[in-house]
């Protein structure tokens, strides 16, 4: 992450950089039959050189506090003090955001779930493909930012792929400068075919973001997206100041996800980031009739909420409504 890159040469998509400025553009990431499948692009530049951030939102289309604190967070930058650059992908999935959906609506893939992707495969494999390639050819690290989208919410904490690297441990050091004093180091394997996973891998710190969500955008989870790229580009000497820190962190390696046995409309019994026991109830399926159906708890002991489904959201027979995350430290 120490690398002094020639902003002169910095370039993705039809957005070059220029030393001071803002520039926009567009990156092509497929197309309908009758026009590109683009994202705005912003690159924010010093007049010093220094490294560069990649910061990415909507790899879910309903996802939409990300792009608005990318916005925000470069509209807001003093370019003078800036050594380095930010570049800023507002939708890293364009189709799935035009259709406000968490899937990509031309193949029904959960773009989060098949990086590195491919070129000789389906749409949402060629762009995850195409993001990878660009992303790491200029950055120095990625941010790739989330919420619950419109089906759940989840607390404000910073993600990262434990592999026990030495990129995994410069990921560790940035996540813990993101503002959130939660940090989840995954061992998971379901999410091994996330972006940020295969970027670490691939030399590249990558974490995620999460704030928010239930089909709501309150403006403090757009300033909470707001503080954590400021504090990741603080950790990596972009933008001037000491990086947020905590007295205490929480710390948890894997995720519980818990399911239903039927279906209905989800009524929570806790709320994102609660501690929760084994056997706890985290909810409760009604049905149609106002009868409770089924009732949903936590499968382990010290788990932290880290996703509930929103009030009276309809599920279906074995629909994801929780992720119950070990806690491994908390100091």
């Amino acid at each position: 992450m120490s690398r002094q890159r020639r902003i002169e040469g910095l370039r993705v998509g039809t957005a070059r950089a220029a030393k001071g400025q803002v520039v926009r553009g567009e990156l092509r990431l497929g197309d309908f039959p009758d026009a590109p499948i683009v994202s705005p692009v912003m690159i924010a530049a010093g007049r010093r050189q220094g490294p560069v951030l990649w910061v990415q939102g909507c790899v879910h289309g309903t996802e939409v506090g990300g792009p608005l604190g990318i916005v925000r967070f470069l509209k807001g930058l003093d370019l003078s003090q800036l050594s380095g650059a930010i570049v800023g992908v507002m939708l890293a999935n364009p189709n799935a955001f035009r259709l406000y959906s968490r899937s990509t609506p031309l193949d029904g893939e959960n773009l989060n779930r098949v990086f590195p992707g491919a070129r000789n495969a389906g749409h949402s494999y060629q762009a995850a493909d195409l993001l990878m390639r660009t992303a790491h050819k200029v950055a120095d690290a990625v941010l790739d930012l989330h919420s619950g989208g419109d089906r759940s919410h989840v607390p404000y904490y910073a993600l990262y792929r434990d592999d026990g690297s030495e990129t995994s441990r410069q990921a560790a050091r940035l996540a813990r400068s993101a503002g959130s004093p939660d940090v989840w180091g995954s061992k998971d394997a379901w999410l091994s075919g996330a972006m940020f996973t295969h970027m670490t891998s691939r030399g590249v710190p990558g974490l995620i973001v999460e704030c928010g969500g239930a089909a709501q955008v309150p403006e403090e989870h757009i300033d909470s997206f707001v503080t954590a790229i400021r504090g990741v580009a603080q950790a990596m000497g972009i933008v001037p100041g000491a990086p947020p820190t905590h007295p205490r962190y929480r710390h948890m390696d894997t995720a519980e996800l818990v399911y239903t046995d039927g279906g209905g409309l989800f009524l929570p019994a806790v709320a994102a980031g609660d501690v929760v026991r084994k056997g706890q109830a985290l909810g409760q399926v009604v049905d149609l009739y106002g009868d409770v159906v089924e009732t949903v708890t936590s499968p382990i002991d010290d788990g932290w909420i880290g996703s509930i489904r929103r009030r009276y959201m309809p599920v279906y027979s074995g629909d994801i409504v929780s992720e119950v995350m070990h806690i491994v430290e908390d100091r």
